[in-house]
């Protein structure tokens, strides 16, 4: 069940195409805005919004990484300190993503959804997104492309904030069992990453409070955006 569970966070929110645990090539696409909170006092201005996150299936090739059968990116506006023009400073942050624990179960609540975390650097403006560490090419010690270890992924794309399935998750749906086109339900958020030291990419909260490893600080940032379009006035 937990590794249905991990399977399921990472597929429904990471992948939001709905097709990501595929090896092959298919044609879903999806893009979701981010709002950046707080939300501003109801004198200011509707602000734009803060970027988007995207995702597509993308094939694995035949000697190259794999790609997990999809990939994402994040679009995230820079901080230039207009309330009205909103974006993010430079500095390390978590891509939170939350789903439920079951394809038609409950995010909020049940005690068997997950939050899986991501972790990502902005710096200059530009943002990098972290690779799991068990098949990341460039951990000090390498867990991966060895004897009976898997596959490594591409290393952290710098600047480009945008990374695979598999860079992300590893083997992680495979092990799960999902397949393609699997429905799911899930949402996001972006919060800031109190220490990169206890908090990478692949930690695990489970919504009855289990955390792996039990030391992460994922789930304590502080919230800096959503998932989901801003609400307009309504007088």
């Amino acid at each position: 069940m937990g590794r249905m569970i991990l399977g399921i966070a990472v597929a429904a929110c990471v992948a939001l195409a709905g097709t990501a645990s595929a090896q092959v090539k298919g044609a879903g696409k999806s893009s979701i805005t981010i709002v950046k909170v707080p939300a501003p006092a109801a004198t200011t201005p509707t602000p734009k919004t803060a970027g988007s996150v995207s995702s597509k299936s993308v094939a694995s090739v035949v000697g190259k990484p794999p790609t997990g059968g999809g990939s994402f990116a994040l679009k995230l506006a820079k901080d230039v300190g207009d309330p009205t023009k909103p974006g993010f400073l430079d500095g390390e942050y978590v891509l939170d993503l939350e789903s439920a624990g079951t394809p038609t179960g409950d995010i909020i609540g049940s005690p068997i959804s997950a939050e899986y975390f991501i972790t990502l650097t902005i710096t200059l403006g530009k943002c990098t997104i972290h690779d799991l560490a068990s098949v990341d090419p460039n951990h000090p010690m390498p867990m991966c492309g060895g004897a009976m270890q898997p596959p490594c992924a591409l290393a952290d794309q710098a600047g480009k904030c945008s990374a695979t399935i598999y860079q992300v998750a590893g083997n992680a749906l495979a092990s799960a069992g999902l397949v393609a086109n699997q429905p799911f339900g899930g949402r996001f958020r972006i919060r800031t990453n109190p220490d990169p030291t206890k908090c990478h990419t692949g930690d695990l909260l489970l919504n009855n409070g289990t955390l792996a490893p039990p030391d992460s600080l994922c789930k304590t940032g502080t919230l800096v955006g959503v998932g989901g379009v801003a609400l307009g006035t309504t007088s």
